[in-house]
């Protein structure tokens, strides 16, 4: 039976799509963008959370790992990631639940009957099942065997991602989907590949070629100050809206509030000094999207 990890099934949500909608995050991405709001999703592999602030470091959870990963510090609990087999006797022993594990498998059946638990919202409100990751097209059997089925209960599907795959995963992938939430980092290949640490030209291919059998694509770009809101950089993206026929943008400015899953997981912030974009600047931004004849959402 196909299945994936998945990290968070988030419900009634209401962006990521129209109406009220299941928003299902799976684990894995290609990508390391420097301002992720979600690093545990980046990963693979399972990983282990160590919330400090809910820890009262009892010392049970190192009593009960058998591999001696884990060590009393002054500021809480050192996890020996490298060693770590993630067998959960810490956690389960944990009475603080300050140690939990950042995914968990799920088959498409699991994920479809959680998601339909709300299916008289997605009836009202127009709304549905969006995938998202991780990336997508690191799961193509699992989320093109999800999307059909929810496409059998007449769900209204979306998926978002990264564009860097597969071509061949991505229009599997699309054939079961009403809209496509795509990622534009940033124009340039060069800073494209210091911010995420991949290049842009297959996801650039693969957004013409889904151009071209797609008729409901949706641009999406993280406003990262300093790092991709120059004005070269929004001309370009708008001509790469124009060139494959895409109406709408969705402005999403950064914010910072993954900082803290960075520290769970054992991780250095790449940047902790950047705040938001100014309001008046995302207006701006807006502004000169519309008058390339775009539809300028801000938020997503």
């Amino acid at each position: 039976m196909l299945s994936a990890m998945v990290c968070e099934i988030e419900r009634y949500a209401l962006h990521d799509g129209p109406g009220i909608r299941s928003v299902v995050f799976l684990k894995g991405c290609p990508l390391t963008c420097l301002w992720c709001a979600n690093p545990q999703t980046q990963k693979k592999d399972n990983e282990l959370y160590y919330d400090r602030g809910k820890c009262v470091q009892c010392g049970r959870c190192m009593q009960a790992c058998d591999w001696g990963t884990l060590n009393l510090a002054d500021d809480g609990i050192r996890i020996d990631r490298n060693h770590c087999r993630l067998c959960g006797k810490c956690m389960r022993v944990c009475p603080a639940g300050a140690l939990t594990l950042a995914g968990r498998w799920m088959n498409v059946e699991d994920v479809f009957a959680e998601v339909s638990r709300d299916m008289i919202f997605y009836q009202q409100s127009g709304g549905g099942v969006t995938i998202s990751g991780g990336e997508v097209l690191m799961h193509e059997a699992f989320v093109s065997a999800l999307l059909k089925k929810c496409k059998e209960h007449y769900f209204h599907t979306a998926i978002e991602t990264s564009g860097f795959g597969s071509l061949q995963s991505l229009l599997a992938i699309v054939k079961y989907c009403d809209l496509i939430l795509f990622d534009i980092k940033h124009a340039d290949n060069e800073i494209h590949k210091k911010l995420t640490g991949v290049d842009n030209q297959v996801i650039l291919e693969n957004l013409r070629r889904l151009g071209e059998s797609h008729g409901n694509i949706i641009i999406r770009v993280p406003l990262i100050p300093g790092l991709n809101d120059g004005e070269d950089n929004i001309e370009r993206i708008m001509e790469i809206a124009g060139t494959n026929r895409i109406k709408e943008i969705h402005i999403l400015p950064y914010h910072s509030l993954g900082r803290e899953k960075y520290k769970q997981l054992g991780r250095t912030y790449g940047l902790e000094t950047t705040g938001p974009p100014e309001k008046e600047q995302v207006a701006t931004i807006k502004r000169k999207l519309e008058r390339g004849g775009l539809y300028v959402n801000v938020g997503g």
